[in-house]
């Protein structure tokens, strides 16, 4: 089993701005994470990093086998710009 680890504020504001109806379903599966950190149809973005999408949201994560740990960088909605400046979110 993973911790399941929210990389800083910022990230939870990400999650504390989503509407209700979306939220439960990205609070679900950052929870399921901590089962399975690489579930069918994520997708390995670079590195350790991975995401996963729920509805039109990404949720970017870096995973830590050595520790077990994820951190969880970003819950974004879907743009040009979800995925820029990757390993920004994780220094």
């Amino acid at each position: 089993m993973y911790e399941v680890i929210l990389r800083s504020r910022r990230v939870q504001k990400e999650l504390d701005d989503l509407p209700v109806k979306n939220r439960e379903p990205v609070l679900r599966r950052l929870q399921a994470l901590a089962d399975n950190p690489r579930p069918a149809r994520c997708e390995k973005l670079e590195g350790d990093i991975y995401r996963i999408r729920v509805a039109d949201h990404r949720v970017i994560y870096l995973v830590d086998d050595e520790r077990r740990l994820v951190y969880v960088g970003a819950v974004r909605r879907r743009s040009e710009a979800t995925y820029r400046g990757l390993r920004d979110l994780f220094r």
